[in-house]
């Protein structure tokens, strides 16, 4: 299942796209946090946890979850 932002696929590619050059996940777009959670295949409120525990950056978050 591909995440859409508001039923839009561009709009979900380009939050994505967003995110990734920024470098930062926003967990208040939701747009963002569908995206990653599916990204990481991980529930959105797990993904908020980890943002909550280590920051919004996407390397910490990836590293995270690798342990």
């Amino acid at each position: 299942m591909q995440a859409y932002a508001n039923n839009n696929p561009v709009a979900a590619s380009t939050t994505a796209a967003t995110a990734s050059r920024q470098g930062f996940i926003n967990p208040h777009h939701v747009q963002e946090v569908r995206y990653w959670a599916e990204e990481f295949h991980i529930s959105p409120a797990r993904l908020i946890a980890v943002v909550r525990e280590v920051g919004r950056n996407l390397y910490e978050v990836r590293k995270r979850l690798a342990l």
